[in-house]
Formats: structure tokens, sequence, C-alpha cells
């Protein structure tokens, strides 16, 4: 999830923002020295002792991602700001997103898909399940293409094709289906996948390139692979907490547990600190 032209990340100069920097090469230094011993053991050490260096690298790194996170969260004002979406730099365009995904979701589900295609003024003649998501998609996205937007889309689309496997082939399953994950706990897994990719496409928005330029392109994509597979892997270990199966997303309740659960992930991913 690179990108092909250089950004300027709105919260560049801002001293949390270089911290974060920082931790991302230490993570960047450590993938490197993990991969020169499983690619040539060290020599005059035991097997034991190298499976005990790999194992500080691997503390290491876990502990340096979540500095990074931290880091960039309080350059971006905090997790209180971030998560309620106030800021500009994280957390506006994610929550603006996947609070307009959920409430759409949501008439989906009361009107059944045929009757709200048909208010759309769209029939479903042809439509493939992902036709169907991507025109969702489309009345939700806001078509900017700034950074924290940029974000907010590729947690989106990471959350489409969850469901989109969820469906499967057949268009005529999409209303059990979507009724089924909407009054579940499966909503709100969904919810704290977008808010783990959303904080992951920063990261690697920010730093992604900037890592390139320094340790090379091999090294750089190890790192950002590395640093999404120990959120996800957080966010999977943190499936818990209040029950959405009776939330209303469409209502001021169902904005708040948005805000709260993406308070709770952020706090998950900064090392259960900030």
């Amino acid at each position: 999830m690179g990108t092909s032209h250089r950004h300027t990340p709105t919260v560049y100069g801002e001293p949390n923002w270089g911290n974060s920097s920082k931790s991302i090469t230490s993570i960047a230094r450590d993938e490197k020295k993990l991969d020169e011993m499983e690619g040539i053991p060290p020599t005059g050490i035991t097997s034991i002792k190298v499976a005990m260096v790999q194992r500080q690298l691997d503390n290491r790194i876990r502990r340096n991602y979540h500095h990074a996170v931290r880091y960039l969260v309080k350059a971006a004002g905090g997790r209180d700001k971030v998560s309620s979406g106030v800021s500009k730099a994280i957390g506006h365009a994610g929550i603006g997103l996947i609070g307009g995904l959920l409430s759409t979701l949501k008439e989906v589900v009361n009107n059944g898909l045929t009757e709200w295609l048909r208010k759309k003024g769209v029939s479903m003649i042809g439509k493939s399940c992902r036709d169907i998501l991507d025109l969702i998609k489309s009345y939700i996205e806001t078509g900017l293409a700034g950074l924290d937007d940029t974000a907010a889309n590729e947690a989106l689309e990471c959350v489409l094709d969850e469901m989109e496997q969820r469906i499967g082939d057949d268009v005529n399953a999409f209303d059990s289906v979507m009724r089924d994950i909407m009054t579940s706990d499966e909503i709100k897994n969904m919810l704290d996948m977008f808010f783990g990719m959303y904080i992951f496409s920063h990261l690697s928005q920010d730093f992604q390139e900037k890592l390139e330029y320094e340790k090379g392109v091999k090294v750089a994509k190890e790192t950002m692979e590395e640093i999404k597979e120990l959120i996800m892997d957080d966010i999977k270990r943190s499936y818990w907490g209040r029950d959405a199966s009776t939330v209303d997303w469409g209502s001021a309740d169902g904005q708040q547990f948005v805000q709260k659960e993406f308070s709770r992930i952020l706090y998950i991913l900064s090392g259960n600190e900030g």
C-alpha cells in the first residue's frame, strides 16, 4: 500500500511525527537483521542464542510499532481528537466514511436491496455482489484526495473485500447475509478491521517512501508488511467489548459507538498507552 508519488504528511515537522518516523526506521533496521539471520545464520553462536536474539528483535519490532502509532496519534492531536474525528490530520475522514457506510448499510437492510436500489434509480438486473458494493461505496466516498481521505478509502476497500467474500457469488443472498452481519458482532469486527487498516495506511503513506530512500525498496516493503501483520494481529486479539448487535447505526448512539471503538483500537495499537 505504498505511494507512487511524494506526499507531504499533514503533521510533518511536528516533533511526535519525527519520533514516529524514528520508530519506523528502527523497525526497518531490526527487520533487516532478522532477514540476515534467517538467510545466513551467524557463526560462532549456538542455535539457542540465535533464537534468543530473534525473539529480542521480534519484541523490539512490536514495541517500536506501538511507539510509531502512539507518536503519530499524538502528532495528530491525541487520541480523543483523532477518535472523535475532530483532527483533520487523522480521524476526520475515517470517522466520516465508516459512519456513512454503516448508515447506508442500515438503509439497505431496512428497505431490502431491491427497493433501496429502486429508490436510487438502479436495477439489480445483471449486477454482481461487487457491483452492489461498489455502488454503495460511490454514495459515501467524498471524492477528495488528501492523505486522510486516501487512508479512509483504502480501509473501506478492505472492509468491502471482506463483505464480498462473506456474501459470495449469489447476489440474491445479499439481504440475508447483510442482515446477519449488521445484527451481530461481525459488524464490529469489520469496524475494527477498518480502523486497523486506516491507521496502517497513514503509516504507509507517511513513511514507506522515506524508508525506500533510506533502506531500499525490499526492506521498506518487508517492514510495512510486518507492521500491517502486527496491526491486524492486535486487532484480531481485541475482538471483545460492547455487544454491537443492537446498535442503531444511523443514530447518535451508533456514532458514539464508532468513536468509542476507534478510541479503543487506538489504545491497543499504541501499546495500551496514550
